[in-house]
């Protein structure tokens, strides 16, 4: 083989290798456990000081600013069966709010469980149930009436 072969293949090997390696470490940064209250409840051991996903709903008048109000505790919880709930999660979360963030909105938080239990959340996307829940055809009909 021609040394001008030789390079271009040992080039080309290098571009592919660090391709491989940047796909792989992003993909490692990318996955995230996802987790409800109450699955993290049962394996809260196992993710302190790791970065997981938390899901669940903002315990009505659990919220309290600190700090003006860049800073914010408040309590999360699931529903289960019937009315009931599962236990509550003191969350803290220091950042933009958004505007959907209030009592009993649906929340998905990125952080970690500290442990004294405090979840404390680098990310905050919230949702508000009432606001984006879908009307029927009658409903929308009549409101421009």
């Amino acid at each position: 083989m021609s040394a001008k072969k030789i390079k271009f293949i040992a080039g080309f090997a290098v571009i592919i290798v660090s391709l491989v390696i940047l796909v792989i470490s992003s993909s490692k940064q990318l996955s995230m456990y996802y987790f409800t209250v109450t699955e993290l409840e049962a394996r809260e051991i196992e993710f302190v000081d790791k970065q997981i996903k938390l899901a669940g709903i903002v315990v009505p008048g659990s919220i309290k600013q600190i700090d003006g109000n860049r800073t914010v505790e408040f309590l999360i919880w699931e529903p289960l069966e019937k009315g009931t709930f599962s236990e509550k999660r003191a969350v803290r979360y220091s950042g933009i709010i958004p505007d959907t963030f209030r009592d009993e909105s649906n929340v998905v938080l990125e952080g970690k469980t500290h442990a004294d239990g405090i979840f404390v959340a680098e990310t905050l996307l919230a949702k508000c149930p009432s606001k984006y829940e879908s009307k029927s055809y009658d409903e929308i009909k009549d409101s421009y009436k």
